[in-house]
């Protein structure tokens, strides 16, 4: 793995307001920031070491679940610094710590991820307290947001939606040590599998794991899935365009897919084709399992049509949100609670319940672009 050119003034502007969604408080955000001065030092004034002594206070105090978010923020973009790897090691240990009091039944287990038997990854069960058989529900993240930094979705996912969360990292990142590469689908689809028994599976991704998300849904391997800003390939992207991704965003996929170094032009190309669903004919069928889109109409890394490309599928619904950018994070208190109403409704049943949550939900959405699709789930 390696290092890439990356402005720490930059990752603090578009990461601020996610770092305060992960439990770090602004001040304490407001107290590294002005240290760090380099990205990838590895003393005083760099990214991992002054977000590291801003954890190990916070362990010292035995906030457990404070340290490990702070630890989560040390390890960020990606983690290929050694400093870097001991603040994940850091992060599981003051994680697990925090675990004890969770209000879910919580464990911490492997699932063999592929016909290699050695080729093992942790996940992050979440369960509700009550006895229970619930519909499962496969949470991942993208490029650069792991299982531990999805913590308070996964606890809302368990405790509101009543589901089995199963919270993992995306190939290629955390704890998930194998490349990015197209068919790793086949990793989420052991974890459903494994884990979920007979019970009714869902996929949840966020960002680049939307992606997979969108791949089981089209590929009808899923009772439902949310597929929050994933890239799609619905339409062929300037090469040149992506290898310049604004915030390092290019390095940072180069490195989950394990690259060498940044990808040239061409380099991008065949990255883009590697994950374009359209180009694996997945985007000729005719529908899908019902499937949730859900992006900002501004993204600077994922185009409109990658969100609008699902209007096609009468088993989707397609949330195209004005004026918000990557994931629509700026609104996300806004947007979470109306992905939860409808994968509830999608994976429980319909009850007149369900559809007040859901009606009342989507009207506290941020608006719509025009012509956004309301196919019932």
């Amino acid at each position: 793995m390696f290092v890439f050119p990356l402005a720490p003034r930059e990752l603090f502007n578009e990461r601020r307001d996610q770092f305060m969604a992960w439990g770090i408080p602004r001040t304490v955000i407001g107290r590294v920031e002005p240290r760090v001065t380099d990205n990838w030092r590895e003393g005083p004034g760099g990214w991992a070491y002054e977000w590291s002594q801003e954890a190990a206070a916070a362990a010292a105090g035995k906030q457990w679940q404070l340290a490990a978010a702070l630890y989560g923020a040390a390890r960020f973009p990606v983690i290929c610094t050694p400093l870097r790897h001991d603040a994940l090691r850091q992060q599981v240990r003051c994680f697990m710590l925090a675990s004890i009091g969770f209000p879910t039944h919580f464990e911490r287990v492997e699932v063999q991820a592929t016909d290699d038997a050695t080729t093992r990854i942790p996940i992050h069960l979440y369960r509700p307290k009550q006895r229970g058989d619930y519909p499962l529900v496969c949470l991942t993240g993208g490029v650069d947001t792991g299982k531990m930094e999805l913590h308070r979705f996964a606890l809302a996912l368990a405790r509101y939606g009543r589901f089995t969360v199963a919270a993992m990292d995306m190939p290629g990142t955390g704890e998930t040590d194998m490349p990015l590469r197209a068919d790793c689908d086949s990793v989420y689809r052991a974890v459903l599998t494994q884990i979920g028994g007979r019970a009714k599976k869902a996929i949840v991704g966020i960002s680049f794991g939307g992606h997979w998300a969108a791949k089981l849904a089209l590929q009808g391997e899923v009772d439902a899935a949310i597929d929050w800003g994933g890239p799609i390939g619905a339409a062929r992207i300037d090469a040149n365009r992506a290898s310049r991704l604004p915030n390092g965003m290019t390095g940072i996929i180069a490195n989950a897919a394990r690259l060498p170094g940044m990808p040239d032009i061409a380099g991008t190309e065949r990255l883009l084709q590697m994950f374009s669903l359209k180009d694996q004919g997945l985007l000729e069928r005719s529908d899908c399992a019902p499937l949730l889109a859900v992006n900002g109409a501004r993204d600077p890394y994922i185009p409109a049509g990658d969100v609008q490309v699902f209007h096609r599928y009468p088993s989707a619904q397609v949330w195209l949100l004005e004026g918000l950018g990557h994931c629509a994070a700026e609104a996300a208190g806004r947007v979470v609670p109306g992905m939860l109403a409808w994968l509830h409704a999608c994976m429980h049943g319909d009850s007149a319940r369900s559809r007040l949550a859901l009606t009342l939900t989507q009207w506290l959405l941020p608006a719509r672009v025009p012509g956004t699709s309301d196919h019932s789930a």
